[in-house]
């Protein structure tokens, strides 16, 4: 029975195999890990942010001039006729720091507490005479260059009414941030009480695009970290790998030598080192068993074709020696042979006859 011809197939060894199985398998681990990761931080990362926000706004009315928040929007109103009640077009004014002294002493106090957090910008409102309608007092963008933030007196009409229901509880717009002129935001409104009476409120932004940017921070920080890190898991285990796969590739090798003949090999070297046995030691264990065997097997071949060779040369002769005592050659050579000898046996006969 002959072997049937092998296929050509690509070799690829067992070390590049596991660490593709390794790839392969735990990519989709380490994805959905680094996912995790991002989700987790992008959400502690707005926790941490939104406590800012609460943390400042408390802190703001705890050290803020009630009674002066009062008497100058009472004095203001009073007196200046951009602000009076019932003025159609209120588009709000910085009032002078000389006629005022109130007014930029709370502007400063707002300040103070944007310093202390550099991305929140602060303002202070009343209630408006329309439904939804608030006045602006003061904002820490009054002492920015330029001005900016609300503005003294300023009408503002919310669409929404979160900034209008600030005036009676804290409001939290967190989850989905809202845009002026001035940018895209995230707000929190808490209403101002002195003694139990709410005087009106005060509202923390902080740009959503800073939320933006350190998620973005996180997101690069936390690919980098993934790409180094799968690199180095992906290098370890090749590494770790091609050590387990030695003993196998040089057993391998052996087997090749053992299929060349030459039996005299030493696997105790492939052994592992320690007090304890694996597989790998039970392969070459098998190994020594199948190199004695086979090397005693192919010894008794070998004795077996010698004296078949032998037996083969002798039936050979044999045949040839019975090819030529069968040919008409030998057949004549023998007659003519028995011939002679019996013409030398005739003159022997007469000789006796006649000494008779």
């Amino acid at each position: 029975m002959t072997e049937a011809p092998l296929k050509n197939k690509r070799f690829l060894s067992l070390r590049i195999k596991i660490t593709v199985v390794f790839i392969l398998i735990f990519t989709p681990v380490f994805v959905a890990s680094y996912y995790w990761f991002f989700t987790y931080t992008s959400e502690q990362v707005q926790l941490g942010i939104t406590n800012d926000l609460i943390q400042t706004i408390n802190g703001a009315v705890e050290g803020m001039d009630k009674d002066g928040f009062v008497k100058l929007y009472a004095d203001e109103r009073d007196n200046d006729p951009r602000c009076l009640p019932g003025s159609e077009s209120k588009s709000g004014y910085y009032p002078d720091e000389k006629d005022n002294f109130l007014y930029w002493e709370h502007v400063r106090w707002l300040k103070t507490i944007e310093n202390l957090e550099p991305e929140a910008r602060l303002y202070t409102y009343v209630k408006g005479e329309k439904p939804g309608e608030v006045f602006g007092i003061g904002s820490s963008g009054a002492l920015h260059d330029p001005q900016g933030g609300f503005k003294f007196c300023e009408s503002y009409i919310s669409e929404n009414t979160q900034i209008y229901q600030g005036l009676t509880k804290r409001v939290d717009v967190w989850d989905e941030s809202y845009s002026d002129p001035f940018g895209r935001w995230i707000t929190t409104y808490m209403p101002i009480e002195d003694k139990g009476v709410i005087i009106g409120a005060i509202g923390v932004d902080i740009l959503a695009s800073y939320v933006d940017e350190v998620q973005d921070e996180i997101l690069r920080s936390g690919l980098i970290a993934f790409v180094v890190s799968y690199g180095l898991i992906s290098w370890l285990v090749y590494i770790m790998a091609g050590i387990v796969t030695k003993p196998i590739v040089k057993l391998a090798s052996v087997s090749q030598d053992i299929g060349d003949g030459n039996y005299d090999q030493d696997l105790d070297t492939f052994r592992s080192k320690g007090k304890s046995e694996d597989e790998i030691d039970t392969l070459i264990n098998t190994f020594k068993i199948m190199i004695s065997k086979v090397a005693k097997r192919e010894q008794t071949l070998r004795s077996r074709v010698q004296q078949l060779e032998i037996m083969i040369d002798e039936g050979k002769r044999e045949k040839q020696v019975q090819d030529i005592v069968d040919s008409d050659f030998f057949k004549d050579i023998q007659e003519k042979a028995q011939n002679m000898r019996d013409r030398d046996k005739a003159p022997k006969k007469k000789k006796s006859e006649g000494n008779k």
